[in-house]
């Protein structure tokens, strides 16, 4: 299964104020149209549970990762109405496991345990892509299992001086950038990078 990291950090390297709280209100709306466009083209989106108290994306499953035995797998709730609020960065805002919208018929499962099990219950439901969305600890779980294929990186033109950065910990890995794309006028970019052993595979 690929699995293709995005996030959205300032120049400085913060992708997070707090645990809860994302940097998305710095974020632009063609960075979020551009997000939503590739996590929605993959089978799955796969988060921790604080991104996932925030909001989830419509149209695909949704798989929150989580020990807390509040968050129950998902079920289509009868009469749901679809009236959610969306956020700013185009989600649809959510905190519970437990709601689905009609308009989007989107599952959203809870699972634990090590990356490498999650993706083993990803294969085995037919999930060959799956866009990761973190937070920044969910992430970091999966770069240093070395599971993560692709990285999108957009690049926010803020600096934020404090906060939780995209690594908290040291993790040597390697990259190849295989594309750039400028967003808007404000200089917002998105890096995407492939895994150095990827493209070895694919020589």
């Amino acid at each position: 299964m690929k699995v293709i990291l995005y996030m959205a950090v300032s120049i400085d390297g913060i992708a997070a104020l707090d645990e809860k709280t994302g940097i998305e209100r710095y974020g632009s709306s063609e960075d979020r149209d551009f997000f939503l466009s590739g996590a929605k083209a993959c089978d799955a989106v796969i988060m921790g549970k604080n991104t996932a108290a925030s909001f989830k994306v419509n149209g695909v499953p949704n798989f929150v990762l989580t020990h807390d035995k509040n968050f129950s797998q998902a079920q289509k709730p009868a009469g749901a109405d679809g009236a959610n609020a969306q956020d700013g960065r185009g989600f649809e805002r959510d905190g519970s496991c437990s709601r689905l919208t009609r308009a989007s018929f989107c599952e959203r499962v809870c699972l634990s345990g090590e990356p490498q099990e999650i993706c083993a219950a990803l294969e085995a439901r037919g999930i060959k892509k799956a866009a990761l969305l973190g937070g920044p600890s969910t992430n970091l779980h999966f770069l240093r299992a070395g599971l993560v294929d692709e990285i999108f990186l957009t690049v926010e033109p803020v600096t934020l001086g404090q906060g939780i950065r995209f690594l908290s910990e040291p993790l040597e890995s390697r990259w190849t950038l295989a594309d750039t794309k400028v967003l808007n006028a404000r200089g917002a970019i998105v890096l995407h990078y492939v895994a150095e052993r990827c493209v070895k595979a694919e020589e």
